[in-house]
Parts: structure tokens; sequence; C-alpha cells
């Protein structure tokens, strides 16, 4: 079976009309209390998801010992965070009936008492996955208000492919359709691309995570396309649109069957230890179609679900959770988070390479930066940080984007000595934009230094 997919009009329609039935769309607007019962809701499912990615990291498989204290900290304020963010649920008049609120209570409780007996990790996941999946029912087939983008991007990404191929941790899909208006950057600046000739299409790639459907940045990803014109190596830019994609305008070879080969590398993304074995190696997947009248349509593979562990949304409500307080900066919404020390591992020559706790340091800053528009996480920015203190400037620092359970910005360093604040300063994604452009300038945002996750104020 062949499918070939005109993704800008018709399927997105349709891609809106089915995620109008998880989201829980209603003729009516939702009222006020219902949308900060969703938020509420939401914030429970961070923080449990929170306490299960750093408990395994925290306490040894069998438990009774503590491996990394940090870690533990961070794993007691979640638990403690998710108990009281539902007690602010519950206590609503949109809460949750009685009964039910009673046993996630009850359920929470456990959780946290578990965690402090340092219970075996597979008791604490357990118990986390039963309440968690008790959380998740009180949204009644909806998605928190703050996943709704993200939950909307991957939907269109998954109505537009008409082929995936699964390759180790990759998902690699392919789309193709009408010429697309397409900006660039060079330098920090963009600019629309010469218009594409006449009889072009537009082809993109779609690179994912396997088991999430999470996009996957800062890849080199090259299209071979081998036809009735012969063979011909197409680079692919990286794209910021209804969803993050690698694309071209090309002309297509002439009618007849055609193979494409899409090359992938690793992302060139600094990560914490959770990602190091992951999305290292790179990647290739092969599939046939043919080409009619100037449209391509493939050998259709259908999208397959991501793991049932997971749920759509997940990294942003992890990231809100850990920020705690967003503000919103030019295009971004923009959240802070202070952790004490961390190796991260930099990308260099095309491998994870360690950069130790360096002599002195204090903290490990992270940056969450979210596009106000559609509260995607937004890849591949330029983000530096100047401490100030009694309204000075006391010292910089320049942030890795990084890879781990939400894509942030971080850095390992000594916190000076006086700070009080950190000016957050964005410099626009290295990534070109689809149909309009996005992320035109350098933002700047003052924001209050938190105090440490785990740490008493």
């Amino acid at each position: 079976m062949r499918i070939s997919i005109n993704w800008h009009g018709a399927a997105v329609a349709a891609a809106l009309a089915i995620l109008a039935i998880p989201l829980g769309c209603r003729q009516q607007p939702s009222s006020e209390p219902e949308d900060a019962a969703r938020a509420h809701v939401g914030e429970v499912i961070g923080a449990l998801k929170l306490v299960r990615q750093e408990y395994a990291n925290a306490v040894a498989p069998e438990g009774g010992t503590v491996t990394d204290p940090t870690e533990y900290a961070e794993t007691e304020l979640f638990a403690e965070q998710a108990q009281a963010k539902f007690a602010t649920l519950g206590a609503a008049k949109s809460g949750p009936d009685p009964g039910r609120a009673s046993a996630i209570a009850d359920d929470l409780s456990r959780l946290r008492a578990d965690v402090a007996a340092k219970a075996p990790q597979s008791a604490i996941d357990q118990q986390a996955r039963a309440t968690l999946s008790l959380v998740e029912d009180l949204l009644a087939g909806s998605v928190p208000e703050a996943t709704r983008g993200t939950v909307l991007a991957v939907t269109r990404a998954d109505q537009a492919i008409a082929t995936e191929e699964v390759v180790g941790e990759y998902r690699v899909g392919l789309t193709s359709g009408e010429a697309r208006r397409i900006f660039t950057r060079d330098g920090g600046a963009l600019s629309a691309a010469p218009a594409p000739p006449a009889g072009a299409i537009y082809v993109a790639v779609l690179v994912r995570e396997r088991r999430t459907k999470r996009f996957l940045p800062a890849a080199t990803v090259t299209l071979v396309l081998e036809g009735g014109d012969g063979r011909r190596e197409v680079g692919l830019t990286e794209l910021w649109g209804d969803f993050h994609q690698y694309g071209a305008n090309l002309t297509p070879p002439p009618d007849g069957p055609v193979t494409i080969t899409v090359h992938v590398s690793p992302p060139a993304y600094a990560r914490h230890g959770d990602m190091l074995t992951h999305f290292v190696a790179p990647a290739s997947a092969t599939v046939h179609g043919v080409v009619r009248q100037h449209t391509l349509a493939f050998d259709a593979r259908p999208v397959v679900p991501q793991d049932p562990d997971y749920t759509l949304g997940e990294d942003v409500l992890q990231a809100l959770t850990e920020a705690g307080t967003m503000r919103d900066g030019g295009p971004y919404r923009i959240g802070l988070i202070v952790e004490g020390p961390e190796p991260i591992w930099t990308w260099t020559d095309g491998a994870p390479a360690l950069q130790p706790i360096a002599a002195g340091a204090t903290n490990h800053i992270e940056v969450v930066l979210l596009e106000r528009e559609t509260g995607q996480l937004v890849p591949d920015a330029r983000v530096a940080l100047t401490f100030l203190g009694a309204g000075r400037a006391l010292g910089t620092a320049a942030l890795h984007p990084l890879l781990s359970v939400f894509s942030h910005y971080g850095e390992t360093l000594a916190l000076p000595a006086g700070a009080d604040a950190v000016r957050v300063h964005v410099d626009p994604p290295a990534l070109g934009t689809l149909d309009r452009p996005r992320f035109p300038d350098s933002t700047e945002l003052d924001v209050p230094l938190p105090r440490q996750r785990g740490k008493a104020a």
C-alpha cells in the first residue's frame, strides 16, 4: 500500500479532528476552576514522574542504601510536592470525589513513606505507577493544558507521516507535499530561502525517539534519492513549524519507482547521565516509493504507538514541575532550576565526553525554554546567564543544550557569592522555520535566583 499525503491542508484538518477526542474538547469553553484542576493534575503527574526518575538514580536497586545524596534529596522533595499539590487539588470544589481523593491521598502517603524508608527501586516504581494511573484517570480523557501544544504537535506529525521506519532507538518518518516557504538562519539572521523552482515538492524527515515520540534536535540528516535521473544526495535543513522536522524543497525524479535512503547522525547535544548511552550512533533507513505527476508516494508503514509507560507531553510536565515558576520573555516562557553540582557529557568529535565537576563548583544551573505560542520545549537556542547581586553583574556562564528526561540548557559551575538574580539571554535557535518567521530576535529576562531544590529556605 502506498500513501501520498498533502499534510499542509486536509491532513492537518484531520489531525485536529482526531486530536479533539483525546484532548476532551468541549462545545463550551472550560471554566476557570476546571482549568485550574487540570493544571493541578498535571503538576501531580509531573512530580510523580520525577519521583520515579530521581529515585532510580538515588538508591541501590535492592533498597536501603543511598547511592547519590543529591538525587535522593530531590526524590524526597518531589514526593512531598506530589502530596502537597494533590492536597490543593483535593480541597478544591472542582477536585475529585471524596472516594477517589482518599484513595490517591493514601497512595501518595505510602509512596512518600517508602521513599523515606529507602524501599527497593521496584517497590517505588510499582507504587508510583499505581498512583499515576489513579491520578491520570482524573483527566477523564483530557490532557493538562500545559501539554496541549506538545500533544498537538505529535498528533500532527503522526498524521503527516506517510511512512515511518524504526531503526534502533530512532523513528525515521517521511512526508511530502507541495513546496513550502522556508526561512533559514545565517549568522543568527532569519531570511527567506530562494523560491523553489516550478514543479518542486517539499520532502521532510521526522527524527524522533522510538520509545516516546519526542523530536530529536541537532542532527545532520541527508536524503539520498535514486530514481530515473540517477542518484542525488540532498542535505535537509532543521526546521520549526507545526512540528520539528528536517526538510527541503526539491525537484522530484521523473515519474517511476524511487528509492529513498535517509542518513541521520546522532544529535550533537550535550547529555546528562540518563542519556549517555542513547542516540550516540547514526541511523539509516531505506524506503521505496513512486513518483507520479510530480507527487511522491511511499510504500506505507504506519506510525506505531509510543511505549505504554510514556504519556505524550510528560517531559513538559516534568520541566514545569522542576522549574516551578515560569516567566514570559519575548516569544518564550523561561524557567530557572538550581540543583547540586553534577557532571555532564559534552558532545565532542561525534561522541559524548565527560565534563567532570570542577573543583569549587557549587551548583548545576538549568534553564527551561518553552515557546509561548505552543508550549513546546525549544531546541538549539544559545542561552547564557549573567549572575546579578546588589544591582551589578557578578559573573557570566554559557549553557550547554542538554538531552535528558526533558531537554533544557545547563552548566555546572561555582555560583558567585552574593548572587540573588540571573539575567537569562536567549539567542534565536539555530534552526529555520516553515511558512513564516519565528524567533526573530534575541531576548533577555531577569529572573530571581531560586533556592536549590531540596534545600531549606
